[in-house]
């Protein structure tokens, strides 16, 4: 056998002649009878050796085993892939083959190579089995099995002296693809393959590719950084920002799928590096001067681009963070700036429009050109924060407090009836959705408490709410953002419009059960608000009600009495509503005015007279001289419902003025609505309304720094600050206001400074 390697083994396996099962069996045998003679014969046959009475002999290490005799066969095959190999090589250096015919030759040789050895080291499995795996149990790790044996020949006889000159071919078609040329990728695929499959398969994972990193991939990564770095240069030189954009875009997809097609995965993540680093990194600055252009001029699809790029170095992101954040605040200035006219009136619809367009505008820039990153995120929360809470509108009233104040107007606008067409309910339901969004950015949460639960209050009242499924919503909406403690009150007063009805409807039972004498009021309703809830405040003078109201006014007493025992009714003379009817035969008119129960108080007066002098009509109506005074200049002066020869403009009305009913009043309405709160009750309410809100904080205030050292016990002044601040979540506490909580505090006795430590407070139980 070993005298013929040659021609049994060498020629017919790597001359690729065809070998059938039979003849592949034959030089299997031959490889087998050879290994496992136990004279040491090599000449000796399969078939001359018995099957069952071999005789086991002694190893070298004492272990009993069959005796095996490989070491000529080994080296007979060495050689002769030694010598196959140097006429590959002396094939290309005869033809002077180079770059892509070189490496054309070069694969087909491998490809041959390859097979040819598997073929070979499946004729000798037995030898390796057996013979290789002793040798290199016994420390010859120069001993490989037959297809590492052929791997490593092939490195050294043919890469060796050919390495410079294939990954120069190589290189040459990489780049001609670079350019747009069409190239045989299967070469370049083919041959790098050659150089990670002759990393040997027992080595360890960084040794295995070192032939690859060594031989190619050093010298492709320093190839693509040299030919990025001059191309982005010249491009930049040529062409505006925007086109860079996509050139760059392109290119690094262009290395990626070149690692896809033929590159090892191993240089996927060196190669983009370096792609970003020549394309991205060179050319931040350039990149930043230009995004303030794209942003003011809405190139989106160019802005997503250049965030693609960037955020492939996240220290980049931050100045395009910096610069979206400033650009948002000065367009969500600008845009309030255009809803604030010259008379510091604002509208409340312009005003939340204008803040949700440009929420929506960059909400949308945000999700889908910087894909939802938390940067940019934080970025727009922080603009939006900014410019929804201190802007024009807030710096022209002196107040903070506006655009919350604005916010609950707007919900007040959506959600009570209008002489206009109301959106369907799924379109005010997306509508609210987008209030929302507001909402979280406000600071101030207690005043759009303070003003909503005032106008919800109002709205359930004067039973004016597009729906009560909606109101019921809104409700839902807030306690999801801010909690039941939020809402609790909202929630009382939602739950008491329902009692109510309730109530209301037991009370009819009970008036058609129990009729009076001489009841003609129509549609007598009650709401009993829980007191506490409700923004509305006992009266604190008596009022004399009209005696047409008498009558019903005492049964419902009477009957909720019995109803709950104990408990006390307080009226609210001055937000109750009724309708009252004038009559007259010339010109034949009855006209219906919708009044408070005040502006019903006067008028009835004249149910019997039409003139009563101003201190009559205090007597009879008990109303306050100043509230009396505005009411009476109403009805003469807006309404012209009432008139007088004596009362004077700026004077106040004197107790001897005359005040008549206007016989000759005329109006082409049949129903006119009287109930109008005057301006100056609208100026104090809002005024009030803030008011209230700054004494509440300071309460709140208190009771947090309480509880806060309750807990702690002792604390440093700077430590309480920071505790306080962070607890209050629904505005924010300015330095001033919780120091001088600190001091209402301390002359109460519910903590005190510690002796020689004037900045730490104790708690005192």
């Amino acid at each position: 056998v070993s005298s013929g390697i040659n021609a049994e083994y060498g020629d017919q396996v790597y001359n690729k002649e065809n070998i059938n099962k039979q003849r592949y069996m034959q030089l299997y045998s031959c490889a087998y009878d050879y290994c496992a003679n136990v004279n040491g014969d090599p000449t000796a046959k399969s078939a001359d050796l018995p099957k069952h009475n071999k005789k086991p002999v002694k190893s070298n290490n004492g272990k009993q085993g069959a005796r095996f005799i490989g070491h000529e066969l080994y080296k007979k095959i060495k050689d002769y892939l030694e010598v196959y190999l140097q006429g590959c090589k002396a094939k290309i250096e005869e033809k002077d083959l180079q770059d892509e015919v070189l490496l054309d030759f070069y694969t087909k040789q491998w490809s041959d190579f390859r097979f040819s050895s598997k073929v070979l080291n499946g004729i000798c499995q037995y030898l390796n089995r057996h013979w290789v795996k002793r040798k290199r149990e016994e420390g010859n790790k120069k001993i490989y099995e037959i297809s590492d044996l052929a791997l490593v020949q092939w490195k050294e006889h043919m890469l060796a002296p050919l390495t410079n000159q294939v990954t120069r071919a190589i290189l040459k078609l990489i780049e001609k693809e670079r350019n747009g040329e069409v190239v045989n990728t299967g070469l370049i695929k083919t041959a790098i393959e050659s150089f990670v499959q002759l990393g040997l398969k027992g080595s360890a994972p960084e040794a295995r590719l070192l032939v690859y990193s060594q031989n190619f991939e050093h010298h492709f990564l320093t190839e693509a950084t040299s030919y990025y770095t001059a191309e982005s240069m010249l491009f930049l030189q040529q062409n505006p920002v925007p086109e860079y954009l996509k050139q760059a875009e392109k290119r690094l997809k262009e290395e990626q799928e070149r690692c896809d097609k033929y590159l090892h995965e191993s240089t996927r993540n060196e190669l983009e590096q370096r792609c970003v680093h020549v394309l991205v990194k060179q050319h931040l600055q350039i990149f930043y001067s230009e995004f303030q252009n794209l942003l003011d001029n809405d190139k989106n699809e160019d802005i997503g681009r250049m965030y693609a790029l960037v955020v492939r170095l996240p220290a980049g992101l931050q100045v395009l963070k910096q610069l979206l954040e400033e650009h948002i605040l000065r367009v969500g200035l600008k845009a309030v700036q255009h809803c604030h006219d010259s008379n510091d009136t604002v509208d409340p619809k312009s005003y939340v429009q204008a803040l949700l367009e440009v929420h929506r505008k960059y909400n949308e820039l945000v999700n889908v050109s910087f894909d939802k990153n938390s940067l940019f995120v934080q970025a727009l929360d922080k603009a939006c924060t900014g410019f929804m809470n201190k802007n024009a509108v807030s710096e022209s009233s002196g107040n903070t407090g506006k655009s919350p104040e604005l916010l609950a107007k707007y919900c007040n606008l959506l959600l009570k009836k209008s002489s206009r067409v109301n959106p369907e309910e799924e379109e005010l339901e997306s509508i609210l959705n987008s209030v929302m969004l507001i909402f979280k950015y406000i600071t101030e949460k207690d005043v759009f408490q303070r003003f909503y639960r005032t106008l919800l209050a109002n709205r359930l009242v004067n039973d004016t709410s597009v729906s009560h499924d909606l109101e019921g919503s809104m409700i839902s909406k807030l306690k999801q953002e801010c909690g039941f403690e939020y809402t609790s009150k909202l929630q009382k007063m939602y739950t008491d419009t329902h009692t109510s009805r309730d109530l209301n409807d037991r009370f009819q039972e009970y008036c058609k059960n129990n009729p009076a004498p001489n009841d003609t009021l129509q549609g007598f309703s009650v709401m009993v608000l829980s007191d506490g809830s409700w923004p509305y405040s006992r009266p604190n003078s008596d009022f004399n009600i009209a005696v047409e109201l008498r009558s019903v006014h005492d049964r419902f007493s009477q009957f909720y009495d019995k109803q709950h025992n104990g408990r006390k009714l307080s009226w609210l003379y001055n937000q109750s509503r009724g309708e009252i009817e004038w009559s007259r035969d010339k010109p034949k008119i009855n006209h219906r005015f919708t009044c408070s129960t005040f502006q019903m108080s006067i008028l009835l007066q004249f149910n019997h007279r039409d003139s009563l002098t101003f201190s009559e009509l205090q007597a009879n109506t008990m109303i306050e001289k100043d509230k009396l005074d505005a009411l009476v200049r109403q009805l003469i002066n807006k309404f012209n419902v009432l008139s007088s020869d004596d009362i004077r403009t700026e004077a106040p009305i004197l107790p001897t003025d005359g005040i008549n009913l206007n016989l000759a009043y005329t109006n082409r309405k049949i129903r006119v609505n009287l109930a109008i709160a005057l301006k100056s009750e609208a100026k104090q309410e809002t005024e009030s309304a803030h008011q209230s809100v700054r004494d509440d904080r300071m309460l709140v205030i208190q009771a947090c720094i309480v509880r806060t050292m309750k807990s702690r016990k002792q604390l440093k002044h700077s430590l309480l600050l920071a505790e306080v601040m962070q607890q209050l979540q629904n505005f924010q506490p300015s330095v001033p206001a919780i120091k001088k909580c600190i001091g209402i505090l301390i002359e109460k006795d519910y903590i005190k400074r510690l002796e020689g430590e004037n900045d730490t407070y104790q708690y005192l139980a």
